[in-house]
């Protein structure tokens, strides 16, 4: 990919891209003929941290929340519109997760959950 894509997919600056090679952090793995850098969307994963190794596998999970129990039906409306962006997306085996409680209330224990597993990254997006 070229240094203007890497640069957006990393969201920092061709500048920065252009930095971090004179630096020797991230070198590009070729340059065109025209002397342009070329990144390989591997190279970019592996520079964030990102990895789909035996020991950490893909996990993809979709969450839904509403604020109220009385709001379960918007919960299956959202539901289904991210079913249809997972389907869109090409995505498979993803998992959903169904959350009623305030967007305040930090003691959902599914949402709780969710963000330790993220920490620990047992999940990828």
């Amino acid at each position: 990919m070229s240094t203007g894509k890497a640069a957006k997919r990393l969201g920092v600056s061709v500048k920065t891209l252009q930095r971090w090679e004179r630096e020797g952090r991230l070198i590009p793995v070729a340059r065109t003929d025209s002397n342009r850098r070329l990144y390989t969307e591997a190279q970019w994963r592996a520079f964030i941290g990102w990895r789909q190794t035996p020991e950490c596998p893909a996990r993809i999970v979709a969450y839904c929340r509403v604020s109220s129990a009385a709001q379960r039906p918007d919960l299956a409306n959202q539901r289904r519109v991210l079913e249809a962006f997972v389907v869109a997306r090409g995505l498979a085996n993803v998992e959903f997760v169904e959350d009623v409680g305030s967007g305040l209330n930090f003691k959902r224990q599914r949402f709780l959950a969710l963000m330790d597993e993220i920490g620990q990254r047992s999940i990828n997006t």
